[in-house]
């Protein structure tokens, strides 16, 4: 029985790891510790509650206003004294996060072989997204085995040196996790009521965008000529638009600065029609699913959504000059947004407006999997570690 290491620290970690350890932990072969570092606290709990996970370990390093820096200095100290005290023959880590190439260096300090999940993504601009592109080429350096979602992730492994024989294209874990979520809603028609009740301020008459928008690289002007686009788009009959606000203040002051009298808070005694443009504060996983589920389609910049939302028939507007998800793009699930006003509200309109185009982009094959990665990832650690 091999000892392996989950370490995750964000909710979009948590989410594409929650299907893998549930399935390593029903896995004789293996026996699974898992470590939180405490990076995103209060996103984790209900992650974690409605998977039935609780961490061995929490480096509980969360501390307002931390830096990078403090991030990694608080993971790196703490997975130390996990690894020098717990005979660990396997560390696992997921993505483009801190605690994904902190927990890389320090299994390599210790000579122990890294997994990586998610391996192979590439946006070709090493500070686009920031920090992530640099994260994930650093851990492909550490890595003993890499699971690549696609070809495209694949290839782009082959092309920076890593053998082909630590190399398996096994889809995404995050679609294993959304079909999972996705199954129980359905069969819960409790839980599709109280979500029903919790959003009932949205106007069924209405086709609803649902908007995230929080990477670093976007924050000031190119954010805010989202926003402005969002105004623009709001003053239609037709729509009206959701935004969870990410906690970071730059996301917040810019919504604030933009949209100002366009939008309104969500509050109990609010009502449809209210609005045309609401914010929230975030919003969990599994009713964020809901959400998605319901909305015509999504703007986002967040990879985890690009990946999710085409299992579901949703178009995506990928507000970012460029993703490390080109395969969405090639398959037509998604479209690459210009972070410019007019040009923004073009493509939003067309999509709006042009059934044949939004008839195409929903229907499009997810390219990132079919709901096995997890499985085949356990099979092949099984056979080659």
């Amino acid at each position: 029985m091999k000892s392996i290491l989950v370490i995750f620290g964000t909710r979009p970690e948590a989410i594409k790891l929650a299907p893998f350890i549930i399935s390593a932990k029903k896995d004789a072969r293996f026996k699974v510790y898992v470590c939180s570092t405490g990076q995103h606290r209060e996103m984790l709990k209900p992650i974690l509650n409605f998977f039935d996970i609780s961490p061995d370990f929490d480096l509980d390093i969360m501390k307002p206003g931390q830096s990078l820096a403090d991030i990694s200095l608080g993971v790196l100290g703490g997975l130390e004294n996990i690894l020098k005290n717990y005979k660990i023959d396997t560390v696992v880590v997921q993505g483009d996060t801190s605690s994904c190439f902190i927990g890389s260096l320090i299994a390599f300090y210790h000579k122990i072989p890294v997994v990586h999940v998610e391996a192979g993504l590439r946006s070709g601009d090493i500070y686009s997204p920031f920090p992530e592109e640099f994260n994930r080429r650093a851990t492909g350096l550490i890595a003993k085995m890499h699971f690549a979602p696609t070809e495209v992730s694949r290839g782009n492994l082959l092309k920076e040196g890593i053998p082909s024989s630590d190399i398996f294209v096994t889809g995404n874990t995050g679609i294993d996790a959304l079909l999972e979520v996705h199954k129980k809603l359905k069969g819960d028609p409790s839980q599709q009521r109280e979500y029903a009740e919790q959003f009932s301020f949205l106007d069924a008459s209405k086709k609803l965008i649902l908007v995230t928008i929080h990477r670093r690289e976007s924050f000031g002007p190119p954010m805010e000529e989202v926003m402005k686009a969002l105004v623009a788009l709001s003053q239609r009959a037709d729509i009206e638009i959701l935004m969870p606000l990410h906690l970071n203040p730059a996301v917040r002051e810019s919504a604030q600065k933009i949209i100002r009298n366009h939008g309104a808070w969500v509050t109990k005694s609010v009502k449809p029609g209210d609005s045309k443009i609401w914010f929230c504060e975030p919003v969990d996983y599994v009713p964020f699913v809901y959400l998605m589920n319901r909305a015509h389609f999504i703007i986002t910049d967040s990879g985890g959504i690009q990946e999710e939302a085409p299992s579901l028939g949703k178009p995506v507007l990928v507000a970012r000059e460029k993703t490390e998800r080109p395969e969405a793009i090639t398959a037509g699930t998604s479209k690459l947004i210009p972070l410019e006003k007019s040009a923004f509200l073009k493509v939003a309109e067309e999509i709006l407006d042009t059934p044949a185009i939004y008839k195409k982009m929903s229907e499009a094959k997810n390219p990132f999997g079919d709901g096995t990665a997890c499985r085949q990832i356990l099979d092949s650690m099984a056979k080659h570690l």
